[in-house]
């Protein structure tokens, strides 16, 4: 027993962002307060869907919300849908939730912008029968929204099954909290999750390190979904979030062959401007030459997958 325990420290260790003190982000936050915000312009675009497609195709919701559709097997990650505490949504949702039935929900860790239990409880009212995924620990959050046996936690590089996609859990560079008191009591992590040919990576939130290597070298990653904002004031937001030349950093140590940005342009969580983590990665992607296809979806754009997952950048 010893031995696991000191086993699990160390993990944690590893893949644990520092945690600034208290004094450091009220600082902060107070600065922000005399900041100005408005809705992004090139950023914003948004695709309206009717109705979810049938085939085989990934969707960006906004932020770090994705839909992944493999074989009529939908799978949705870090669903928010609305608002979150203390910040607005600036982008539409580019399709209504009543029409988003999941059979899958994998959510990545407690933090309010990727977890928001409204949204859980509104899929689950659409989809009384689909299977929530979440790192261990988190059944503190979810045993009040949905039934034990429609659960599966899971500790890091271990793997489910669900109908014909399994689902890894795989290290992040984070941190978990949803209160004062919760402090890392759940895991947090990224997804690989595979159907056939396709092997999709979603990271969740983190900050860039060794991880990716590591994964990289356990998958053959077809679409990774990295994130480029978040990150300033960067002495704050360094050790928990990928600015954008680190997020393709990171997707050529995962040896993936397309990326896809996230996690910005959505909510004003950081000090940059919401259009400037995407004008960044442009500007880098139009200079440099990279080994795999960086490709920036708007927000609601279906991104179709052919049968051997070789969708080309438009």
């Amino acid at each position: 027993m010893a031995l696991s325990l000191s086993l699990r420290h160390t993990m944690d260790q590893k893949y644990t962002s520092k945690l600034h003190g208290i004094v450091t982000i009220l600082r902060w936050q107070i600065q922000r307060k005399f900041q100005k915000r408005s809705a992004p312009s090139s950023s914003s675009f948004v695709h309206l869907l009717g109705t979810f497609p049938q085939e085989n195709c990934l969707i960006w919701h906004g932020h770090a919300t994705v839909s992944l559709q493999f074989n009529r097997q939908h799978i949705i990650i870090d669903p928010v849908l609305n608002n979150i505490p203390f910040y607005k949504r600036f982008t539409e949702l580019p399709l209504e939730a009543q029409h988003i039935i999941p059979d899958i929900i994998a959510l990545t860790h407690a933090h309010y912008d990727h977890f928001d239990r409204s949204s859980v409880y509104a899929l689950v009212h659409n989809n009384p029968n689909l299977t929530v995924v979440a790192p261990k620990g988190f059944w503190r959050y979810l045993k009040k929204i949905i039934k034990k046996e429609q659960f599966v936690e899971l500790a890091l590089w271990e793997t489910t099954r669900i109908g014909q996609t399994s689902l890894t859990l795989v290290p992040a560079l984070h941190w978990s909290r949803r209160s004062p008191f919760d402090t890392n009591k759940a895991l947090w992590g990224g997804y690989v999750i595979q159907n056939g040919a396709h092997c999709v990576y979603h990271s969740g939130d983190t900050a860039y390190g060794e991880h990716f290597k590591e994964i990289g070298e356990r998958f053959k990653i077809t679409e990774a979904f990295l994130p480029i904002g978040a990150y300033a004031p960067r002495e704050i937001m360094e050790v928990n979030h990928t600015n954008p030349p680190e997020a393709l950093q990171a997707c050529n140590d995962l040896g993936a062959k397309i990326m896809i940005p996230i996690h910005y342009g959505t909510f004003a969580l950081s000090d940059e401007p919401l259009d400037e983590p995407l004008q960044w990665f442009n500007d880098l992607i139009q200079t440099n030459i990279y080994p795999f296809i960086p490709k920036a979806l708007e927000i609601g754009e279906v991104y179709f997958l052919s049968v051997k997952s070789t969708v080309k950048s438009t």
